[in-house]
């Protein structure tokens, strides 16, 4: 009972609702281990704290002893996925979904067992397919199923676009499932549409259907949107601890309960005590309670303190020590000469923004070299040791 409660600990939507217990059962009758799926679209390079709310669920059916199956979307990234909005995602090339499939995998071992993990990429039995096979496939959903889907129901109310290939990403998707013969299906709440489809296309290949749980969608530091890295409102799984801390405690005050819970891996006894002192201290000391305990889970305990001492000797206390600074090692520039334009050294530096973004803030003042405000992007700056870099309000950098 007491694991069945974990497994169920913040989990948003269960289909069927009590499918969990069942398959739980199932397994242990049977006597093996149930195959939980995950599926990404590599669109983007790098996890954040929005991510780790699903890794973190697969992690406790890891340390159960069930098998996790990570499905790479290898072929369905090509092609284009509906994004949500008002309009589908843009395919990547074979090269982009390859780079970004080995940064994925290895940011997941900050969170799982990779090594524990299979991952599998859908290309190998899509790309397989005869097209008369995929048709066949196809003619298990009908257009009235598809139209359920909240986005596709709004656009076409609305006489907004709908393309053919976004209709069939979700068909794509639910037959990962019938490959993989999975048990569980795991996503964020706004995966529920494609993974009962999974469901689904399981039932009609006469095989048992998985069940469907949906985690739900960590809010970014924006306290509106769903934490996304096209929304610029992230704190990745490998940002800097100096950068994690900032970022941690800028989120608005009515978000701290939601960081509580889904970011961080206090038990749950210290979570109930937390949320007592939110009541009667000022917010900023839970957050940086949080802000601590996320970069403990990502970094270690050490790096933790160091930043806290950072935010306060910088923020707070408005101290700038060069102890403080990220290193930088002028060795890692393939730059041949002892100059290098501000906005290459920029790009180089804070590389999880594009290089537009970065000549950005250059222009509009938010960055310095050794305390001095330069807005012109091509200007030349000596790579000499010690040079001090600020880039943005919260990233500080040190040439060594």
């Amino acid at each position: 009972m007491e694991t069945l409660q974990k497994l169920k600990e913040n989990t948003a939507i269960f289909l069927p609702e009590n499918g969990l217990e069942e398959k739980l059962n199932q397994a242990e009758k049977e006597n093996r281990k149930l195959i939980i799926k995950l599926g990404f679209d590599p669109t983007a390079p790098d996890l954040h704290l929005g991510h780790a709310v699903v890794l973190k669920k697969l992690k406790q059916f890891q340390d159960l002893g069930h098998q996790i199956v990570i499905v790479v979307g290898s072929f369905t990234a090509r092609i284009g996925d509906p994004t949500g909005k008002n309009k589908s995602r843009k395919p990547l090339s074979i090269e982009e979904v390859q780079h970004n499939a080995e940064t994925y995998i290895s940011q997941l071992s900050k969170i799982i067992d990779v090594k524990k993990a299979k991952i599998v990429f859908n290309s190998e039995w899509l790309d397989a397919l005869s097209f008369s096979e995929v048709i066949q496939i196809m003619s298990n959903v009908t257009v009235a199923q598809l139209m359920h889907r909240n986005d596709f129901n709004k656009r076409f109310t609305e006489n907004t676009p709908i393309a053919m290939h976004e209709l069939v990403y979700p068909i794509l998707q639910g037959f990962d499932s019938v490959k993989i013969n999975a048990d569980i299906e795991m996503g964020g709440t706004d995966q529920l549409f494609n993974c009962t489809m999974g469901r689904q296309l399981q039932e009609n290949f006469q095989m048992p259907a998985q069940i469907v749980m949906c985690m739900p969608l960590l809010k970014g530091l924006d306290g509106k949107e769903k934490m996304s890295k096209s929304l610029h409102n992230t704190i990745g799984l490998i940002d800097e601890p100096n950068e994690m801390f900032g970022k941690t405690m800028s989120i608005p005050d009515d978000l701290i309960l939601e960081f509580l819970e889904l970011t961080t891996n206090f038990s749950i006894q210290k979570k109930q005590e937390i949320k007592q002192r939110l009541e009667n201290e000022n917010p900023m000391n839970i957050k940086k309670l949080i802000a601590k305990n996320i970069i403990s889970q990502y970094h270690d305990e050490n790096k933790a303190d160091q930043a806290e001492d950072f935010f306060i000797n910088q923020f707070q206390n408005k101290n700038f020590e060069a102890k403080s600074f990220v290193p930088v090692l002028i060795s890692s520039f393939e730059n041949k000469s002892d100059e290098i334009a501000l906005l290459d050294l920029c790009a180089f530096i804070k590389n999880d923004i594009t290089k537009s973004a970065n000549r950005r803030l250059i222009e509009s003042g938010a960055v310095q070299i050794n305390n001095e405000k330069i807005i012109n992007p091509f200007e030349l700056i000596s790579l000499q040791k010690e040079t001090k870099i600020k880039i943005g309000k919260r990233n500080f950098y040190e040439l060594q």
